[in-house]
């Protein structure tokens, strides 16, 4: 009994948090800055539309990047900031991925960023490899911060910013769900705040992944429950209003399924997200390519768009280079992938 008390209790705890510490206590290697370089003879109308040609590629370029959507753009940015020379290719005609926009009718439309919660958190991490900072918009400036409005037959529900907003005025329209509001709250920041089973899933060794799963039950029940339960049986557990379920369950148009098969972890961390409200970036979302790309040219790099990457170039069973649909060979020492499923 004691034996399978060490085996099934503090082994696995021991083993865990060594492996935790250790990839926790990595280091980044330290790199040679490039001198940077001079992009005012580039002649293109707008930086994120710098049609490709073979003419315009870097030389000695370290790393390939394949799509120009915030992973590839925000790939290439830090590895230039650490004096990588980038080239990203873009097969659209505009560079962003989902960050673009486009006009239609005199109307610019964005396809896929509406809005950001938790500005000061990702601020920060744009600020680092944006050329001069974003500024951002918080929404509903002119209507006390609202930046969710719920629909439900002919019935409006506002969601303002701020824990606290969002409270009272859903106990306003529900008082005798007071209790049972502040309750959900509570379990939303709770089941939003990552643990370290959260931290470790990145790790792709396969006997690691198989410990984490063979023993994140026995360790952690409430988060191996959230993330097996339902949007709509996690709000089920706090109150039994249909209406009120249909006004929490709400913001699942942010995540996609609908509440009773969306997971209620995914729902938590939207509702947590946006609790202190919505932002939008000053000059619509094609900003956020158009401040990121800079940083990418000012290390030698370049971010071409118009022309597709058909086959990756191997040698040695080892990827060395891209070939592009015209025939075009661009080798480099690294290629990293950020194109979307097809």
């Amino acid at each position: 009994m004691l034996y399978q008390f060490i085996f099934q209790t503090w082994l696995p705890i021991l083993l865990l948090s060594v492996i935790y510490l250790f990839f926790d206590s990595l280091k980044p290697k330290k790199f040679k800055k490039r001198k940077p370089v001079d992009t005012s003879n580039y002649k293109r109308v707008d930086i994120d539309r710098d049609r490709y040609s073979y003419r315009k590629i870097p030389k000695k370029i370290d790393t390939i990047v394949i799509g120009s959507g915030i992973g590839g753009l925000s790939c290439g940015a830090y590895l230039s900031k650490v004096g990588k020379k980038v080239l990203v290719l873009e097969q659209h005609y505009i560079a962003g991925g989902c960050m673009h926009s486009f006009e239609e009718k005199g109307v610019e439309h964005e396809t896929g960023i509406h809005y950001i919660g938790n500005i000061e958190k990702r601020k920060k991490v744009l600020d680092l490899i944006s050329d001069t900072p974003i500024e951002w918009c918080k929404m509903g400036k002119d209507t006390d911060g609202v930046y969710d409005e719920i629909y439900i037959e002919d019935k409006k529900y506002l969601f303002r910013a701020g824990e606290e907003n969002f409270i009272s005025d859903l106990v306003e329209i529900f008082p005798k769900e007071e209790e049972n509001i502040r309750k959900y709250i509570e379990c939303v920041r709770k089941v939003s705040q990552k643990n370290m089973f959260f931290n470790l899933k990145v790790i792709r060794d396969e006997w690691l992944i198989y410990l984490i799963k063979l023993y994140l039950k026995h360790f952690d029940t409430e988060y191996y429950d959230y993330v097996n339960m339902t949007a709509y049986d996690g709000i089920s557990i706090f109150t039994q209003n249909e209406e009120l379920k249909a006004v929490l369950g709400g913001q699942f148009g942010d995540y996609g399924p609908t509440p009773k098969k969306a997971n209620f972890f995914i729902h938590a961390n939207i509702v947590n997200h946006y609790l202190e409200g919505g932002y939008f970036p000053k000059g619509g979302t094609g900003v956020i390519a158009k401040k990121i790309i800079p940083t990418i040219e000012k290390n030698g790099g370049r971010v071409l768009v118009g022309k597709k990457v058909s086959q990756l170039i191997l040698e040695g069973g080892k990827v060395v280079g891209v070939e592009m649909e015209n025939g075009d060979k661009i080798r480099a020492k690294n290629v990293v992938s950020d194109a979307g499923l097809e």
